[in-house]
C-alpha cells in the first residue's frame, strides 16, 4: 500500500522512497509526493531518480491501494524492489491544480449556498477549471456569483483543512458534508473554513487567498462554464483588460456605455446585412434575366459581386436551362454552377486549375477552386474552354 505524501505535505516538492514493485507499465513505491489521476484532477508530474537513472514521469494512476508511476524500466536499467529512490514533483504544475481545485470548491459551494444550484461535472486542469451546473444562471446571477467568489479568492483569507474520519462518523454529519459520501471505510473531507466541507481526496492549497482571481472565458448554455486561475487569469484579464481600452478609443464611448454600445451597433450591422441581402437578391434576379454571353447556346452568367451561395443556389430555378454560372468569389476563388448536361463543371474546373494552378474540385452541377493567379475574364476562358 502506497502512503500518500500528497495528502500529508501538499507543499513539499521532493520525497525519498523504496520501490515496492516494478510493473508492466511503471513502478510502485511504498510512498510517493506524487497525486494519482482521479476524481477529475489530473496526475502530478516530475522525475524520479534512481541509482545513476532519471525518469520523467507524466502520469500517475491508481492501481488498487497502490499508486503507479508510469514509466518504462528495462532490465538493462538494473532497478530492483527495495531500492531507494528520490523524487520531485512539477511545483508550478501542482501548484496550478491546487488552485484550480480548491477554486472549484468555492465556486461549488457559492453556487449552492446563494442560489442551491448543485455542480453536475467539474473537469480539473493546469489553471483551468469547466463547470456543469444542474441549472441555468442568467448573466446578473453570473456577476454576483463572480464577484463573491473573486472577494473570498483575493482577500478574504479562509482556511481550507482536511481530515480522514470513518465511513460511520460522514454518515452521521451527512447533512453538513456537500457531497455524496463514498462507499469507503475511512473518508476524507476537506473544510473551507464557515463555507463548504466536501468528500475529496484531491490537493488543495491552504488559504483561499492563494487561489487569486478567476477569470471566466466562456459561458454557454447557461450552464456551462470555463475559467481560468492563477497566471492564464492573470495573463488573459492583462490582454482584455488592454484590448478593451483599445476597442473603448476606437468606438469613443466609456466603459460603463460599452455594452449598450455594441449591442446598437449589433442592431445596426444586422439591418445593413438585411438590406445587403435583399439587394443581392435583386442584383441575382436582375442577372438572370439577362446572360453575360451566349457560347454554344449555352447562356453565360457571370456573378462578380459577394454574395452568399445559399441565395443563389435558392434562386438557380430562375436562370434558363442549360446554364453555367460563374461565381467570382474574391481572393482568387471561383465556382461554376452548371444547369446544364453538356457541361460538367468539375471538368470546365480542372481547365481553369491547369491553366492558372491551384487546387479544388467538385462534381458535374458544382464545383469551386482557389487559383494561384486571377483569371482576368473567365467568361472568356469558358468561351476558349468550350471552343
Amino acid at each position: 500500500m502506497t502512503k500518500k505524501l500528497y495528502w500529508e505535505s501538499p507543499y513539499d516538492r521532493k520525497f525519498s522512497a523504496i520501490v515496492q514493485s516494478i510493473e508492466e507499465n511503471g513502478i510502485v513505491l511504498n510512498k510517493t509526493l506524487f497525486y494519482p489521476e482521479s476524481g477529475n484532477q489530473l496526475s502530478d508530474r516530475g522525475y524520479l531518480k534512481i541509482k545513476n537513472f532519471r525518469f520523467e514521469i507524466d502520469k500517475v494512476t491508481k492501481q488498487g491501494n497502490n499508486i503507479l508511476h508510469h514509466t518504462t524500466i528495462s532490465n538493462n536499467d538494473n532497478i530492483a524492489i527495495g531500492d531507494e529512490i528520490n523524487g520531485e514533483i512539477d511545483w508550478k504544475y501542482r501548484f496550478g491544480l491546487m488552485r484550480a481545485h480548491s477554486s472549484q470548491h468555492v465556486f461549488s459551494a457559492i453556487l449552492k449556498n446563494k442560489y442551491d444550484i448543485d455542480t453536475l461535472r467539474a473537469n480539473l486542469n493546469f489553471e483551468e477549471v469547466f463547470l456543469q451546473m444542474s441549472q441555468k444562471v442568467d448573466a446578473s446571477q453570473l456577476k454576483e456569483l463572480l464577484y463573491e467568489i473573486n472577494t473570498i479568492c483575493t482577500t478574504n483569507k479562509l482556511n481550507i483543512n482536511s481530515k480522514i474520519i470513518p465511513r460511520e462518523e460522514a454518515y452521521k454529519n451527512s447533512g453538513k458534508i456537500r457531497s455524496k459520501i463514498p462507499n469507503e471505510p475511512q473518508v476524507r473531507l476537506m473544510e473551507i473554513e464557515n463555507l463548504d466541507l466536501v468528500c475529496c481526496g484531491g490537493t488543495h492549497v491552504q488559504i483561499t487567498t492563494e487561489i487569486g482571481s478567476l477569470f471566466i472565458y466562456d459561458f454557454k448554455k447557461g450552464n456551462e462554464i470555463r475559467y481560468y486561475v492563477g497566471n492564464k487569469a492573470l495573463s488573459m484579464g492583462s490582454s482584455i483588460n488592454v484590448d478593451m481600452i483599445t476597442l473603448l478609443n476606437d468606438l469613443n464611448t466609456p466603459l460603463e456605455n460599452i455594452r449598450d454600445n455594441i449591442i446598437k451597433r449589433l442592431e445596426s450591422l444586422k439591418n445593413t446585412q438585411s438590406q445587403q441581402r435583399e439587394l443581392s437578391i435583386k442584383l441575382v434576379e436582375l442577372i438572370s434575366k439577362s446572360p453575360s454571353k451566349t457560347v454554344n447556346n449555352i447562356p453565360l452568367f457571370l456573378i462578380d459581386f459577394n454574395v452568399d451561395l445559399k441565395i443563389i443556389n435558392k434562386m438557380l430555378s430562375l436562370f434558363p436551362q442549360e446554364s453555367l454560372l460563374v461565381v467570382n468569389m474574391g481572393n482568387n476563388k471561383i465556382r461554376l454552377l452548371s444547369l446544364s448536361g453538356k457541361i460538367d463543371a468539375n471538368k470546365m474546373m480542372q481547365k481553369f486549375i491547369k491553366k492558372y494552378k491551384g487546387k479544388g474540385g467538385g462534381n458535374p452541377k458544382s464545383a469551386q477552386a482557389e487559383l494561384e493567379k486571377r483569371s482576368e475574364s473567365p467568361l472568356f476562358d469558358i468561351e476558349q474552354f468550350l471552343k
